[in-house]
């Protein structure tokens, strides 16, 4: 009796190949359920990059549509509302404009009852992530606003890859590369966005009507006559009662 209890307590233990075994399915476990969870979380960080991606682009869009939707310029004062476009470079434009922008603009609130501001689209080779991004900035006509202005730009989308701008020419009827007359306004624009910075795939191409209206430099002139006038009117009823005095 006493050798069968001695047999039974000896098979009753795990040996060194159950043992090995055990640990080897138990990390095969362990690595699955760690692919699992590293899946799970790259599937979260790809997603959440592509909703900001996608929020960035419509917020972008939606910018340049609004604010070329009410440019605004006068010809007697060109060094305010001069119309900008610089297209020399064929992968990165420069477009800037006076525009009376609604009281919800993104960046608003840093100009309170002040909805005619220049807006300034502009892509950094280099920005703070080390990649091309496209810069909204806004500032004032009539006032230093240099402060807010550096302190406050607005990035619209990063790595960037083409930010292109063509101009429709009433006279011929084709899209230009190039707007030079400063002076006036292009009717249309076609504009040319690429993601992630690849300037061939994925591009987003959309045509945006220019609402505002070049006023000439003969509308101008009637009020400054006016004025002139009325300084001439003025000056000439004051001098009898001058020499009356004397």
């Amino acid at each position: 009796m006493k050798i069968e209890s001695h047999n039974r307590s000896r098979w009753n233990a795990f040996t060194l190949v159950e043992i090995i075994i055990s640990i080897a399915i138990l990390s095969v476990m362990v690595v699955a359920i760690y692919n699992v969870w590293a899946s799970i979380l790259r599937a979260t960080k790809i997603g959440n990059n592509a909703a900001d991606r996608v929020q960035r682009e419509r917020i972008a869009r939606k910018c340049l549509e609004r604010s070329l939707a009410s440019v605004q310029l006068y010809q007697e004062n060109m060094s305010y509302y001069g119309f900008i476009a610089d297209t020399e470079d064929e992968q990165f434009a420069f477009l800037s404009f006076v525009s009376r922008l609604p009281s919800d603009f993104p960046g608003g609130g840093m100009f309170p009852n002040q909805p005619l501001r220049r807006v300034t689209f502009e892509v950094e080779p280099e920005g703070s992530n080390g990649l091309p991004q496209l810069t909204m900035r806004q500032e004032l006509l009539l006032s230093d606003h240099e402060e807010v202005d550096e302190s406050y730009p607005m990035v619209l989308v990063t790595n960037i890859g083409l930010f292109n701008v063509e101009f429709w020419d009433t006279n011929s009827g084709e899209w230009e590369f190039e707007w030079t007359s400063t002076n006036s306004l292009p009717p249309m624009l076609r504009l040319v966005m690429g993601y992630d910075g690849q300037s061939e795939d994925d591009l987003y191409t959309s045509v945006i009507g220019v609402s505002g209206n070049s006023v000439p430099r003969e509308l101008h002139a009637p009020l400054a006559n006016q004025q002139q006038n009325r300084r001439g009117r003025q000056s000439d009823s004051r001098s009898p009662r001058t020499q009356t005095r004397r």
